[in-house]
């Protein structure tokens, strides 16, 4: 999901051309595109996503990415649940014996620090206090859904089936290996001599490894050839009424059809619960329509639109808590003051362009269609999810491309340089 939400960057539309050029600025001094991907990473696995918003050293705004399993935040018992405070809690290890313990509450306006120097946090020291000037809770939660639950804890009962049948494969074919060989009747193990050899006091002789040397042609020396040889030699049965000679692997039958067709349904169940297309189906791609693709891709991008909307609460705060900063620094230029600040950033479109592969050619014959129907602008933006450029910049181009022939027409003909009687059969 996150590479199909998140493999086109997020964007940006906004009135305001200074507030724009701010966000995008912001955007790639945090490398927000990689940013937003492992929120969406952490938002997959746990259900919720954490950054933090900060000033660093040099008074630049910065945003960070926090464990989910180290952080958590505090709302009231309102309708509106506002965040009260948020907690970073995180330990370091310096070495083997030596781990402290830190706390970093963070309220609308300061920062409490708090350290232990053990690996409890039941007795926490103060140790100083920040000020800082977000105007609210700068730690930002991202949720996946209202239960807060990843993508896959809807089928782990599932996922932890397909892990056992995949396990008992293994264990199968490691049994193959290990499997008892079953002998029926008397391998012909050479005459009756003594196993070992032995010296002079009747102890048995040892090798160069401390082995005991055995006696050449005894049972022990040509059942080892044999099995050397990988072949086994067996005796004729002289009671007529005993089984026949017989050597074989003692191993369970795998029914390898029955186990293939279940991991497969467990597949389908896990894809299916979770919307999630399978790639390796031969019919998902190939020349199939564009629509048709769609219909395969309808579940998984209704999970997508949610996932979005709720994106969008996140980073639309993270906006709010950037623009309390820039208000006060006045680093954007608007009619108003902070109020006015605020209600450009509430008027921002947050856009997402799903990662799906396109028929450029398709693409380009539609909106040939709409030229002339729509404007030039809404067409370039339609055109930006392909050549990469926004609908200003390709309009500026075409602008300067048209301002350019005029000018070398000029420059060639030198009609600028004419009056408005020259040229005349009368002069």
């Amino acid at each position: 999901m996150q590479g199909y939400m998140l493999g086109n960057p997020i964007t940006y539309d906004s009135e305001s051309e200074n507030l724009l050029d701010k966000i995008n600025d912001f955007s790639k001094q945090n490398s927000a595109d990689y940013h937003d991907g492992l929120l969406e990473t952490d938002l997959s696995i746990y259900g919720r996503a954490y950054e933090l918003v900060y000033s660093d050293t040099n008074a630049q705004e910065r945003i960070t990415k926090l464990e989910p399993e180290q952080t958590f935040v505090v709302y009231d018992d309102t309708i509106a649940a506002n965040s009260l405070f948020g907690v970073r809690f995180y330990q370091i290890s310096y070495s083997d014996s030596n781990t402290n313990s830190f706390v970093e509450v963070y309220t609308a306006d300061r920062i409490y620090y708090y350290k232990s120097e053990s690996s409890s946090f039941s007795s926490m020291t103060f140790v100083n206090v920040a000020e800082h000037m977000y105007n609210g809770v700068p730690i930002n939660e991202y949720k996946n859904n209202e239960e807060r639950l990843g993508d896959f804890e809807s089928v782990l009962d599932g996922i932890d089936a397909y892990d056992l049948s995949q396990s008992e494969l293994a264990n199968f074919q490691q049994d193959m290996n290990d499997a008892y060989l079953v002998l029926i009747g008397n391998p012909v193990t050479g005459t009756a001599e003594p196993e070992y050899q032995k010296d002079e006091d009747g102890n048995p002789l040892l090798d160069d490894y401390g082995k005991p040397v055995l006696t050449a042609n005894s049972s022990t020396s040509v059942f080892e050839d044999m099995k050397k040889a990988r072949m086994l030699i067996m005796d004729n049965n002289s009671d007529p009424d005993g089984p026949n000679p017989n050597a074989f692997y003692l191993t369970k039958e795998y029914d390898s059809t029955g186990a293939e067709a279940y991991k497969k349904r467990l597949v389908d169940d896990i894809l299916r619960f979770t919307f999630t297309p399978d790639t390796n189906d031969q019919n998902f791609a190939g020349t199939q329509s564009g629509e048709a693709m769609k219909y395969k891709l309808m579940g998984n991008d209704n999970l997508r639109k949610t996932k979005e909307r709720l994106m969008t609460r996140g980073i639309m705060r993270r906006l709010r808590l950037l623009g309390n900063v820039w208000a006060i620094k006045n680093s954007v230029s608007t009619t108003g003051k902070q109020e006015g600040l605020y209600d450009l950033i509430n008027d921002i479109q947050v856009k997402f362009t799903p990662n799906v592969p396109q028929n450029d050619e398709e693409r380009v014959s539609q909106l040939k269609q709409l030229y002339g129907v729509i404007s030039d602008e809404t067409l370039f933006s339609l055109l930006e999810t392909f050549t990469g450029v926004d609908a200003d910049t390709e309009m500026k181009r075409l602008a300067d491309e048209k301002q350019q022939d005029v000018d070398n027409f000029q420059e060639q003909t030198g009609y600028s340089q004419l009056k408005p009687d020259d040229g005349g059969v009368n002069g």
